[in-house]
């Protein structure tokens, strides 16, 4: 027997409630999934690598690094003496008086000795960062940043820790400052350059930089002439063109020490302490001598 138009109106519409609800969970999941990380270039037209050896780009590194360690000695002020951010190797012995007692002549009292060290170190900006790296570095930094700015709608924001380039409300890359080296954060996938000349590392699993998960450390002209490319490979996936009216112009920082910019609030100087309390314990001489003696008989 075959069902009423009634039945078959009911199964239809059960069919389609289930098939509504399947789609909003799906939906709910999509949703939760692109939350958990910001959206990147998924492909990157990145060429392929080039012939040129390994070995020659090792040169390169080592001759820059001979050239910066030459630089910094002209680049550093005389005039102006450094802080150093070594510890303090300063250790006070100070003999804290008995806790306060009823009895003050009671010799049995115990008493204690409080050794104490401090921990300097200086948090610097990314302005002092970067004004305090090699020459040739702040030379990479200021055409990186023009490279960048280049694009239409190419913002930048100086933080504290980094520096941050935005078209609209989507973080497309960052400059940043890892000890002396200038590494360049890019909102593209790091699988995307497998196979080619870029040595990208993945940093998608830190969450300070997961929505920039491409980092590039330019440690050298050819680097610096790279990571222009790597520029270049993401705007045109992001369909992102060039400004024509863009004038470049000089991000050079001249070098200033920690002195300087602490003045200007540009690094922070923090001092951490830690103490330790030891009891003093008198031992007479009857008990040396019997300690002693044993140890003898021992032996």
């Amino acid at each position: 027997m075959l069902p009423d138009n009634k039945t078959l109106l009911l199964i239809l519409m059960i069919v389609l409630i289930a098939f509504i609800v399947l789609l909003t969970v799906l939906a709910i999941v999509f949703i939760i999934a692109l939350r958990k990380r910001a959206p990147v270039v998924k492909v990157v037209m990145a060429p392929q690598a080039d012939n040129r050896p390994e070995e020659d780009e090792q040169k390169d590194e080592t001759t820059v690094a001979a050239v910066h360690t030459g630089e910094a000695d002209e680049a550093a002020p005389a005039e102006q003496a450094e802080p150093k951010s070594e510890p303090d190797a300063d250790f006070e012995d100070e003999s804290e008086s008995d806790a306060e007692d009823d009895d003050e002549d009671d010799d049995d009292a115990p008493k204690y000795v409080t050794e104490g060290t401090e921990r300097v170190r200086y948090n610097r900006s990314m302005t002092a960062k970067v004004a305090q790296l090699p020459r040739e570095a702040k030379e990479w930094y200021s055409e990186l940043k023009n490279e960048l700015l280049s694009y239409e709608k190419v913002k930048d924001r100086m933080s504290w820790k980094r520096e941050t380039f935005r078209i609209g409300r989507m973080i497309v890359a960052r400059l940043v400052v890892r000890g002396k080296t200038l590494s360049l954060l890019l909102a593209v996938e790091p699988a995307g350059y497998n196979g080619t000349k870029f040595a990208v590392d993945d940093v998608s699993n830190i969450a300070s930089t997961a929505d920039t998960p491409t980092m590039y450390r330019v440690k050298n002209p050819r680097r610096a002439k790279y990571a222009k490319e790597m520029i270049a490979g993401m705007m045109k996936e992001l369909k992102i063109y060039k400004d024509s009216h863009y004038e470049a112009q000089d991000y050079f920082l001249p070098y200033e020490g920690d002195l300087a910019f602490m003045r200007r609030g540009l690094v922070k100087r923090i001092v951490t302490g830690s103490t330790r309390t030891f009891k003093i314990e008198e031992v007479d001489n009857l008990g040396l001598t019997d300690a002693a003696a044993t140890d003898d008989g021992n032996t």
